[in-house]
């Protein structure tokens, strides 16, 4: 297919912490702030239109922390039909790296508490972003992050001559503060709370069968 081929890399843990923190009440549900990653990806590849009428949305790719053996059965469940849903979208792609668990104290039974945390995801997406842009996989790349570990990567494939934008989710008084890299301008595209509402997903995957 021609055109300019956009791909969007979504870390997406990022992104359901800041718009849980931005665009959702605390008394909402614990599974509401997620987001529909195609809708998204459409969202961010129109906003380009009025500089380049030819995008076209080529791929999402979204990297997430996977619940282990440690975490709650629910959760895992939740996370499987989540990803599996999302796996069965055209164009859409999941890339996962194991949780860490660390010890976080006892429960009042006695048991172990453990504390879940993602390791290697932002890596895993630097590294997609970097090979993608050597192999020539895309022609714009949208980083949905706000993670500055990720700006290596981002330089990499400035310097190979692909065009990379940003996408951070803004509210006042918090916005989400945007990647820059010296000397090169990013486009960063601003997501508000009426964004949110266009791609929100809110069903509930605990619940699911």
């Amino acid at each position: 297919m021609s055109g300019t081929r956009v791909v969007v890399f979504l870390d997406y843990q990022n992104t359901w912490h800041t718009t849980r923190a931005l665009f959702v009440t605390a008394t909402s549900p614990s599974w509401h702030g997620h987001v529909h990653p195609d809708r998204l990806g459409e969202l961010l590849c129109r906003r380009g239109d009025a500089v380049d009428s030819r995008r076209w949305l080529a791929e999402v790719r979204v990297y997430r922390g996977q619940p282990g053996s440690r975490g709650s059965g629910q959760l895992r469940s939740a996370f499987g039909r989540q990803t599996a849903r999302w796996a069965g979208i055209n164009g859409v792609s999941v890339h996962t790296r194991p949780m860490r668990y660390w010890p976080d104290g006892r429960t009042n039974d006695g048991r172990q508490r453990w504390r879940a945390e993602e390791k290697g995801v932002d890596v895993l997406l630097a590294l997609h972003l970097a090979l993608g842009a050597r192999d020539d996989l895309y022609d714009v790349a949208v980083v949905v992050s706000a993670d500055t570990d990720l700006l290596p990567a981002i330089e990499e494939a400035v310097r190979l001559g692909k065009r990379v934008e940003t996408a951070t989710w803004w509210a006042p008084p918090q916005p989400q503060r945007a990647l820059r890299i010296p000397g090169r301008p990013l486009w960063n595209h601003y997501l508000d709370a009426d964004d949110f509402d266009a791609v929100r997903d809110d069903t509930d995957y605990l619940a699911l069968p």
